[in-house]
């Protein structure tokens, strides 16, 4: 058994004392706590006599104090609160110590890196939504492969053809022009003598013309 050893109190450290006159005060012995407890008779001399850096390291030390404040009837919240800068101030000076470690500390990391690919996610699906709402509103691109610009001809009919988007509705001067699965398009169109402007256009569902023009000069 471990010698009693006396320790002068202050009045800002009576945890010890407490504990040993609540144990005289039911006339308990060490020995007979630390049966029924299951903890070590000179551990609990150490908390009687506020040798914290005696205890075992980690969270134990703090464990001990709670279960014999508990056995005693008092309060461990007050001892652990009184104690806590001293408790943990000894088990950090201790080189061989193994304190547990909370559970929540090595869920930082992965927290951080699922916030991280959380925020990606999103920002990707943002970026897709503006590109499909773009491609959706935005007028399809229309090409006119023939006839060229400012064209001067003598024949009253001339072939309109181009390219667009497969699934754009195409138009000429107001009628309408079925395309191929590629978006190439092609029609004859019956012209008058002198200007005729040709009207080329191009829409998707929901989206805004494209229009093209076409002007030719019939001799």
């Amino acid at each position: 058994m471990v010698a009693f050893i006396p320790k002068k109190l202050s009045p800002e450290s009576n945890c010890g004392e407490k504990l040993r006159q609540a144990r005289r005060f039911k006339e308990l012995k060490i020995e007979t706590i630390s049966k029924k407890l299951n903890i070590r008779a000179d551990y609990l001399i150490a908390l009687e006599e506020e040798r914290y850096d005696q205890l075992p390291a980690g969270l134990y030390g703090k464990n001990f104090l709670r279960e014999y404040a508990n056995f005693l009837g008092l309060n461990p919240k007050e001892f652990l609160l009184d104690q806590q800068t001293k408790i943990n101030t000894n088990f950090t000076d201790n080189p061989f110590s193994q304190p547990i470690v909370k559970r929540r500390k090595f869920l930082i990391f992965p927290k951080i890196i699922r916030n991280i690919l959380i925020s990606l996610a999103i920002l990707i699906c943002f970026l897709y939504l503006i590109f499909y709402f773009k491609k959706i509103i935005l007028p399809p691109d229309l090409t006119i492969t023939q006839p060229p610009k400012n064209l001067l001809i003598k024949e009253n009919v001339i072939t309109i053809a181009g390219q667009t988007a497969p699934e754009a509705e195409v138009k000429i001067n107001g009628e309408l022009v079925l395309n191929n699965h590629n978006g190439s398009f092609s029609q004859l169109v019956n012209l008058k003598k002198g200007l005729n402007n040709i009207v080329i256009k191009a829409k998707k569902k929901y989206s805004q013309e494209q229009i093209v023009t076409r002007q030719i000069l019939v001799e």
